[in-house]
């Protein structure tokens, strides 16, 4: 029987939350969202490396405490299956099959499996776990974490295993629509309203501030076709920027403090719809040098990259740097951005509230070195907003 005609139980764990869905025939009936995310219980309990018990048994404490909230409402379902779509469930999935030496094409994983693998896990170093079948350096440091959500998930939802699957329940039923009718029209349409559905999930999710980010995103648009000429990215740069301008800020939700680096976490291990995990990748390393950090070739976050994207990401970094220097203040003063090249200058010319737009102007400015740096052009903002500013004796206009 299709997926689609089962009972399923979907869990989607990411870097700040887990998410539950279940799904009656391909229709949503309910969703649950958990504070069980990999990477905020990782820094939150898991200080030493390995764990220390005492450690492991608070985690462990405070994720039963979690998982038991909606137990007695998905136990009371007659579930078909459980299927796990994210990371975590990948690297679960190819530890259990070295474990068990099963066929790669072999994708359930036992309850009893998942808690052997937890425990055997949590006794190794981060460098031990990166060698371990299935694992690898990207999961090695949140594993611990994400292999007990899943063992207490298991354990409390009766659930005698789950089933790895690389695409998410949503795109098995988009695909199955989609194959129903005309595949080009509706999956494009489609998948571009869950993409963004998606996106902003993800930032209330997290808590951020939709419309300051939907502003810069749009501001990231504008730039990303007003300077076309200048940065010659592939045409998906423009997806990943402005949802990169949509995802900056989620870092905050763990702490302010390095928020940049932890946006680059949460957003590279949260399973988002319709983004790949290479994809994802690309989106977090955008949004990790929003800071005062710059890509640099021997970052480990670039070498994660492929060849193509390494040297496109500083053009992508630049535009939406410019994008959320435009919106500094948070008020929208900027309402439009057009841009002029010429020669070695490349002039931008913000649009709206002028008596508003001074902090985005200074903001804008300081750009200007890193612009030169990556484009080899003059940044110049004019004429009329570098005059006002002339006037104002802010800064002199060349």
């Amino acid at each position: 029987m299709p997926i689609a005609n089962k009972m399923v139980l979907m869990f989607d764990l990411g870097g700040g939350s887990c998410e539950l869905t279940i799904s009656d025939h391909g229709h949503i009936r309910t969703m649950f969202s958990l504070p069980l995310g990999a990477v905020r219980l990782t820094q939150e309990f898991l200080l030493h490396d390995p764990p220390k018990k005492l450690e492991i048994a608070r985690m462990r404490e405070f994720i039963a405490e979690e998982v038991h909230r909606v137990a007695g409402r998905i136990r009371s379902q007659e579930l078909d299956l459980a299927i796990a779509t994210s990371g975590t469930a990948a690297a679960l999935d190819g530890a259990a099959r070295g474990l068990e030496g099963r066929s790669k094409f072999s994708h359930t994983v036992s309850r009893k499996v998942t808690l052997q693998l937890a425990k055997d896990l949590a006794r190794r170093t981060a460098r031990e776990r990166e060698e371990y079948p299935g694992i690898g350096p990207r999961r090695a440091e949140i594993i611990v974490a994400g292999a007990f959500v899943f063992a207490e998930m298991m354990t409390h939802y009766g659930l005698p295993s789950f089933r790895y699957s690389p695409l998410g329940l949503r795109d098995g039923l988009l695909a199955q629509m989609a194959a129903d009718w005309d595949p080009r029209a509706l999956q494009r349409s489609q998948l571009e309203a869950e993409r963004q559905d998606a996106l902003l999930e993800t930032c209330k999710r997290y808590g951020v501030d939709r419309r300051y980010s939907e502003h810069v995103c749009e501001l990231a648009l504008q730039l990303f076709e007003a300077l076309k000429r200048l940065h010659n990215l592939p045409s998906e740069y423009r997806q990943w920027i402005t949802a990169a301008a949509m995802l900056h800020e989620v870092g905050s939700y763990i702490n302010r403090s390095g928020r940049h680096r932890h946006s680059y976490y949460l957003i590279s291990n949260s399973e988002i719809f319709g983004f790949t995990p290479e994809q994802r990748t690309v989106i977090a390393a955008i949004a990790r040098y929003m800071g005062k950090s710059r890509p640099a070739l021997d970052d480990s976050f670039l070498k994660k990259l492929r060849v193509g994207d390494r040297g496109a990401l500083p053009k992508a970094v630049l535009l939406l740097r410019l994008a959320r220097a435009l919106n500094q203040s948070r008020r929208g003063a900027v309402q439009k951005i057009t841009a002029r090249i010429q020669d070695s200058n490349v002039w931008l010319r913000p649009v709206g509230k002028r008596e508003l737009m001074d902090l985005e102007l200074w903001a804008t400015e300081k750009e200007k070195g890193y612009f030169r740096e990556v484009f080899g052009r003059e940044l110049l903002l004019g004429p009329e907003a570098a005059r006002e500013r002339v006037r104002a004796g802010l800064f002199r206009f060349v």
